[in-house]
């Protein structure tokens, strides 16, 4: 009786978690998908007293959380679908870290976990490495299909490595991962085509054949969903391209054919689609293969030390 007062006195005298323990970002994984797309990320704050929340979900734009409810440690809040339903959520925050479910208006329901989301903030300038290749220009040595179920419809072609049947394809990965880096890029997107380079796999760069769109936030040099680019730096579908990227911790500059498009900004989180969401952890150069054809060359990644 004794051991069971002094626990219970301990439990009463114990700190109770912060009231605002659920505001921030969170990296979340789905825990009971049958494919590689399992990756999400929240954002959950207030504005003039009021809850409010973003979400990415697998894949797609950021979108916002609606009727955003805390009840202590369980957040709720809903997600629009394109038809107009709503996808129910319930977030139950632990400390440093979340467990949850969705249960989407068709009657499915997918159940996540996550860990809050590190700063990434750097401490000094990076000190580069030496360059990589990761494509060699004759093979497809050191890439793999993001599906190893998909269809195989990437070739090395004359130095470049060519989307040659996008129907059925799969996003292409290098095997080597990357956090702080620098990338020199060349593309060719044929009219009405487009695809993407990821950054550490979890931040898509938008390739796109849409002069209409180059300063939305789908745009062609976009951090997608998320950040547009400053000017339209695009050429026409056809001709060769180049990014130039550099990218440490949260801080990203995108050049696009020799003009700067995204100076220094600040990346708040992934974008979807991506392979991996936890953010404090390295990841691959992956190149989407599934939306069009493309052609890629002089592929020069520069990891920091």
């Amino acid at each position: 009786m004794m051991t069971l007062s002094l626990v219970l006195a301990a439990a009463l005298q114990a700190p109770a978690a912060p009231a605002d323990a659920w505001i921030g970002r969170w990296n979340v994984k789905i825990t009971d998908v049958d494919n590689t797309f399992g990756g999400a990320w929240f954002q959950l704050g207030k504005k003039a007293g009021a809850a409010t929340g973003s979400v990415v979900w697998r894949w797609g734009s950021v979108v916002p959380a609606l009727d955003v409810r805390v009840d202590g440690g369980t957040v709720r809040f809903a997600v629009a679908a394109e038809d107009k339903s709503r996808d129910a959520y319930e977030v139950r925050i632990q400390g440093s870290s979340l467990k949850g479910e969705v249960k989407h208006a068709d009657g499915t329901t997918h159940h996540f976990e996550g860990r809050r989301a590190p700063e990434l903030a750097a401490t000094a300038a990076p000190q580069w490495g030496e360059p990589v290749k990761p494509f060699d220009g004759k093979s497809l040595a050191g890439w793999a299909l993001r599906d190893p179920k998909a269809k195989m419809g990437w070739a090395a072609v004359d130095g470049e490595l060519q989307v040659v049947e996008p129907k059925g394809n799969a996003d292409l990965v290098t095997a080597a991962a990357f956090q702080d880096m620098k990338l020199h890029l060349e593309f060719n997107v044929e009219p009405h085509s487009n695809s993407d380079v990821y950054l550490r796999g979890r931040y898509e760069i938008q390739i796109l054949d849409d002069k209409s769109k180059a300063t939305e936030e789908h745009g062609c040099g976009a951090l997608y969903s998320r950040i547009a680019p400053s000017v339209d730096a695009t050429k026409a579908a056809g001709e060769w391209q180049a990014f130039d990227i550099t990218f440490v911790g949260r801080k990203l500059t995108v050049v696009l054919n020799g003009k700067t498009i995204l100076d220094a900004v600040t990346v708040e989180g992934i974008t979807g689609g991506a392979i991996n969401p936890y953010e404090d952890e390295p990841g691959p150069l992956m190149l989407q293969g599934d939306h069009g054809k493309v052609r890629f060359r002089n592929i020069v990644v520069t990891p920091a030390r």
